[in-house]
């Protein structure tokens, strides 16, 4: 208990996993199909994670690749705008993508649609993960998405072994 305590007194948290384009339909309360116009930002768990953490004043650097184009591009803009450390997200190109994610807030049928063929948040390696230093850290957190598949997956348990001999608490939010 007192290693968790630590890590969390800390204050500088490593966040491995998503961050994509979350568009809104607008205005508010039109469903996705009816809407004039979409409002734009980060999303993403883990980066919106990452975010949170920054607004309550940690340190929070996000592990993550995003693809080389406009919307990679904008993510990274936005996390930097949020005060996200963004030296450990890699650009990715060729087929991968960066997430979206169609949001409306209707109360009743509400839709949420995301598009993750071949997401680039899959791409983090071995050898992204080898390159941090986990003991500047006080916690790595991760979440569930990044188990899904290759290379994403071992990477994930090479980062948790990492963590774990740099004797800084490893988290999982499912």
């Amino acid at each position: 208990m007192n290693a968790l305590i630590e890590g969390i007194q800390k204050n500088k948290f490593a966040v491995l996993g998503r961050a994509g384009m979350d568009m809104f339909a607008d205005p508010i309360g039109v469903k996705s199909e009816n809407a004039s116009t979409f409002k734009a930002d980060l999303g993403g768990s883990s980066a919106n994670i990452c975010v949170g953490l920054s607004k309550l004043g940690s340190y929070s650097a996000l592990i993550t690749s995003v693809s080389d184009d406009a919307v990679g591009r904008f993510c990274v803009n936005r996390l930097k705008y949020y005060g996200v450390d963004t030296q450990f997200v890699k650009y990715v190109s060729g087929e991968y993508r960066t997430s979206l994610a169609i949001y409306e807030s209707c109360m009743n049928n509400f839709q949420n649609v995301i598009y993750r063929n071949n997401a680039a948040d899959f791409q983090v390696t071995n050898e992204d993960i080898s390159r941090i230093n986990y003991s500047d850290f006080g916690a790595l957190l991760a979440t569930g998405t990044v188990l899904a598949c290759e290379p994403s997956r071992s990477a994930t348990f090479l980062a948790f072994e990492k963590s774990k001999r740099s004797r800084i608490t490893y988290n999982i939010r499912y």
